[in-house]
């Protein structure tokens, strides 16, 4: 049996597909990664490679369409028997041939709120959502914009052996007096990162630290120098190895994002590696991931950035190290019941 994942975008920026790939390989299922290349870098995947010029809606619409026609060739001339097809702009555009050729043999994974929004849309969306053999969602916060009528399970974005070994675990406390912020991953959302920033820079006892590439990187550095922040730094690309060691020298992981619907219902990276490391998080109030903050005191949710290193100090002051690490463990622990009923339908999905 041989499987083609779907993927439009660099693998980099989806580290999501390695639950599915961790899971096939223990399976001994064949595979294949078909990705969208849009960084011009060479990934171990089936590669679109194309650069999109523009976000205009008509540049992205071709840019999709040729993506799709891409993809409709390479799974037939690789003869799969199974796909999973990951974000709804990649199985809209594949909706007919997914309904034709894999009806009841495919998995959708859904990760963000985008264009199925569109009543452009809508129908092609309902039309995956019937067609596939189960429907998949990373987020609970996803589900007031799906249509109802449909099942939809959840799947969590971790390595479930770090999951796991994080139950229990101490965190790793730093012996300096610097409160540092860690934004790790996709430098995406120029806008709240920015807020951080101009918050934090040159406050005594604190430093901002920016690891990782994407579309916001070069225009936050730029202002970094604009305001002269002498205690905000820039990493860039690294390693997903070397992830850890970025996090185990945090106090704070930055995942302060803008309130729109698609960010105010996701759960991200950086989420859950706040809960492994057991570092404290700095989230966005009134959003799936505030909500969780508040509710298991995991770390600060703010409105804006208004006092922020006034509010972090306090936290870090009146925390609690053990019923912080407990409260850690508490919510991954519903995390990981959720991975258990995701890991017993996908390997249902290969025995039949």
């Amino acid at each position: 049996m041989k499987t083609g994942l779907i993927l439009p975008n660099n693998l980099w920026f989806c580290p999501y597909v390695n639950i599915y790939v961790n899971l096939l390989k223990e399976l001994s299922v064949d595979y294949d990664v078909i990705s969208w290349n849009r960084d011009g870098v060479k990934e171990d995947a089936i590669q679109f490679n194309y650069t999109l010029k523009s976000r205009r809606s008509l540049s992205m619409l071709w840019a999709y369409l040729k993506f799709a026609r891409f993809v409709r060739k390479t799974v037939k001339s690789n003869a799969y028997d199974r796909l999973i097809v990951f974000t709804p702009q990649a199985a809209i555009f594949i909706s007919g041939f997914l309904k034709r050729n894999f009806k009841g043999k495919y998995i959708f994974d859904y990760r963000d709120l985008s264009i199925e929004q569109n009543p452009l849309f809508k129908r092609r969306f309902v039309g995956v959502l019937s067609s596939s053999y189960v429907n998949v969602v990373s987020s609970p916060g996803f589900l007031k914009y799906l249509p109802e009528g449909f099942e939809y399970i959840q799947s969590h974005n971790f390595d479930i052996s770090a999951a796991i070994a994080s139950i229990g675990h101490h965190a790793v406390m730093k012996d300096n007096n610097i409160i540092d912020v860690l934004t790790i991953g996709g430098i995406r959302d120029y806008e709240s990162n920015a807020e951080i920033m101009r918050s934090l820079a040159n406050i005594d006892g604190v430093s901002l630290r920016f690891v990782g590439k994407g579309p916001s990187a070069a225009d936050l550095e730029e202002l970094a120098n604009e305001i002269e922040a002498e205690n905000v730094e820039f990493k860039g690309y690294y390693p997903k190895e070397k992830e850890g060691e970025y996090i185990a020298d945090s106090d704070f992981m930055n995942i302060y994002y803008p309130r729109r619907p698609s960010h105010d219902t996701a759960l991200s990276n950086r989420f859950y590696n706040s809960l492994i490391y057991k570092k404290p998080m700095i989230t966005t109030a009134d959003t799936i991931q505030g909500d969780y903050t508040l509710k298991y005191g995991v770390g600060v949710a703010v409105k804006d950035c208004k006092d922020l290193p006034k509010k972090l100090k306090e936290f870090l002051k009146e925390m609690d190290k053990a019923e912080f690490e407990q409260n850690c463990d508490e919510l991954m622990r519903t995390f990981i019941s959720d991975y258990d009923r995701w890991n017993n339908v996908i390997r249902t999905f290969y025995r039949i």
